[in-house]
């Protein structure tokens, strides 16, 4: 009796797949700036993200506790009107997987209270697309500003150095994104400005209980991927 061909795509569709308790999200290829630098403008000098992890893998207090981040020497800043030299949007950042979680570690220079300054956009492969509107003072803030708490209760701050310019100690906001489309495949996502006056800057994204593609799993995933029993 031969296996009906729906049964031999499935078979083989769960044998190229791996659930992962973390996924490194590789954003190198579209970074605007540097942590090692005054990423801010572009121009060489010191700042207290210079004290980061750069190329390694680290735990970063989480809403929910620790989450692994890997952090390089490149980030994604997108505009402000304090900063228009960065892009508006950075899109097309690669997923290629399922999560019931997204991470996001960033901050803003300067703060925007009116609204939204940022969004993240996830999008999946049926054409269909959530955002994720950020908030100073709410999911969000300026990083100089780490003794304030978010009062967002899926946002913490994941990072703080007391010391390095130009504030004497600054941070990086940990949220934790419960994707609304759990089942559904995300193909990518885009890091979008609003044009105020916040510049946000996003160090590093991590994927939470994910499922990915062999192929996906390889390029996301580091020695730190936990494969789920």
């Amino acid at each position: 009796m031969k296996t009906p061909i729906c049964v031999c795509i499935a078979l083989a569709f769960a044998l190229n797949v791996h659930a992962v308790e973390w996924a490194h999200v590789d954003i190198q290829e579209h970074a605007t700036t540097e942590l090692d630098i005054e990423w801010w403008t572009g121009n060489a000098g010191d700042s207290t993200y210079s004290r980061l992890p750069i190329g390694e893998t680290a735990d970063f207090i989480g809403p929910d506790g620790p989450v692994p981040f890997h952090i390089e020497v490149g980030a994604i800043a997108i505009n402000g009107t304090n900063a228009a030299q960065f892009p508006m949007e950075v899109t097309g950042i690669p997923i290629e997987g399922k999560a019931e979680f997204v991470y996001f570690l960033h901050a803003t220079g300067w703060e925007f209270a009116g609204g939204p300054s940022y969004q993240f956009v996830l999008n999946y492969d049926d054409g269909s697309e959530e955002r994720l509107d950020m908030i100073s003072n709410e999911n969000s803030d300026d990083w100089c500003h780490h003794a304030a708490e978010p009062p967002d209760p899926d946002s913490v701050w994941g990072w703080v150095m007391l010391e390095g310019p130009p504030c004497d100690g600054s941070g990086l906001i940990n949220t934790r994104w419960e994707n609304p489309k759990p089942n559904a495949r995300i193909a990518t996502l885009d890091m979008v400005s609003l044009g105020t006056a916040a510049v946000p800057i996003i160090a590093g994204v991590t994927l939470g209980e994910a499922i990915l593609a062999v192929e996906a799993e390889g390029r996301l995933t580091t020695s730190w991927a936990r494969l789920k029993q």
